[in-house]
């Protein structure tokens, strides 16, 4: 964040000196207005691509084995255009499938939430496709002899989850 903040400081001051050298090179004084909307047009513009390129960006630098399964946009009060499209500035990603070899139903499956300005946060988690299910990893004490989790919270997913879509496709599933 600080980093943003410098970067849109910079730039500004970058735009203004290079637009105050171009009018200098041609002999002439730019108009008192024009520096300072030179500068503030191009950190806006340049604020904007951040926001808005963030999620495709970021998206993009994941390796092919993990694929997204939903992203958040939020609104800000402080940016009021955001109303109108807002920025993504979460998503969930779903790194390794496993299934489970004694039941077929099971996966266990690697959870990354990436969001804006915070660490990456990665959940391991069991999902029932066949009962439309989750638990996360951490919450389990075991497997019975089953193949059933031990003690963990199961977690209804409806049939249109993104999570349980993407888990649940066989194509993604990985053997090792």
């Amino acid at each position: 964040m600080w980093f943003n903040l410098i970067a849109v400081l910079v730039l500004g001051v970058a735009v203004a000196g290079v637009t105050m050298l171009v009018f200098r090179a041609f002999g002439r004084r730019p108009p008192r207005w024009l520096l300072p909307i030179a500068a503030g047009v191009a950190m806006m513009s340049y604020t904007l691509y951040n926001d808005y390129s963030w999620f495709g960006r970021t998206a993009g630098a994941l390796p092919d084995s993990v694929r997204v399964a939903q992203s958040y946009g939020q609104p800000s009060p402080l940016q009021p255009w955001t109303y109108l499209v807002a920025p993504v500035n979460r998503f969930v990603a779903v790194g390794r499938v496993v299934p489970n070899p004694d039941e077929p139903d099971y996966r266990l499956a690697e959870i990354f939430v990436l969001q804006r300005y915070m660490p990456t946060a990665t959940v391991t988690a069991v999902f029932d496709c066949a009962g439309g299910r989750r638990a996360d990893a951490v919450d389990i004490e075991g497997f019975d002899e089953a193949g059933e989790p031990i003690g963990g919270p199961w977690q209804p997913l409806g049939p249109d989850d993104p999570l349980h879509a993407v888990v649940c496709d066989g194509a993604r599933t990985a053997t090792s």
